[in-house]
């Protein structure tokens, strides 16, 4: 599976956007929002910014859940055939549906984004675990 960390990210923006983000969770105080959401002009490396950026707050143990969607939202949104990025959307959606209420509109959601990275990357390295996931929604769909 193929994992982008922190300290693997190119770029002073994306680098100081991470910095401030990992300093607020260290306690440190935050810089203003209009500091963390300043990315780069170019479409791909916000887009990567953005994923990146989702990765982080999906792996604080989905105590900001919310937040890494809307960073996958805003990486497709910018770059449509980011293929990780639908993939790790579907998990996120897959992951609050099953914490939350069974809730059928998120699997729906999941099933699209994970059906997306398929199109996107039909062999991909994350294309089986996307089938596995596509049939483990589809079943709380019925």
């Amino acid at each position: 599976m193929r994992r982008y960390g922190w300290w693997r990210l190119r770029g002073p923006v994306v680098g100081l956007v991470l910095l401030t983000l990992t300093g607020s969770a260290l306690g440190v105080e935050r810089k203003t929002p209009a500091v963390e959401r300043k990315l780069p002009a170019d479409r791909t490396t916000a887009a990567e910014a953005h994923y990146e950026l989702g990765i982080f707050y999906h792996e604080r143990m989905f105590s900001d859940l919310d937040q890494a969607i809307a960073e996958y939202e805003q990486a497709v949104k910018l770059k449509d055939d980011f293929a990780d990025a639908h993939y790790h959307l579907g998990l996120s959606y897959h992951t609050k549906a099953k914490l939350g209420v069974d809730d059928k509109a998120l699997y729906r959601k999941a099933l699209r984004e994970y059906k997306l990275y398929l199109k996107y990357l039909p062999k991909g390295q994350l294309a089986e675990k996307a089938r596995q996931n596509i049939k483990a929604v589809e079943s709380r769909l019925r």
